[in-house]
C-alpha cells in the first residue's frame, strides 16, 4: 500500500509540474476598460470552448451583484 502512495505523490507532482509551465495567468487589461468586471468574491465561474462567464459574487463590501459577464478566449 505504500509503494502505491509513493507512486501516487510522485505521478501527482510530475503532472503539477507539466501543467504548472504550460499554464500561466495574462493581463488583458487594468480595470481601466468600463466593461470588465468589479473586483468579487464568492463568484461563479465557468467556461466552454470559446467563453468565459463570470456571475454574480459579492463586491469587498459584501453586497452580492447577480450581473453576468462573458468574456471571449478565442478573441482576447
Amino acid at each position: 500500500m505504500s509503494k502505491m502512495l509513493i507512486y501516487f505523490h510522485l505521478f501527482s507532482l510530475l503532472f503539477s509540474s507539466i501543467y504548472a509551465q504550460q499554464m500561466q495567468w495574462i493581463l488583458l487589461s487594468d480595470g481601466s476598460v468600463g466593461d470588465a468586471p468589479m473586483p468579487r468574491r464568492d463568484a461563479a465561474l465557468g467556461f466552454d470552448s470559446t467563453f468565459l462567464i463570470l456571475y454574480g459574487g459579492r463586491d469587498q463590501s459584501g453586497m452580492p451583484h447577480q450581473d453576468t459577464y462573458a468574456f471571449n478566449i478565442l478573441q482576447g
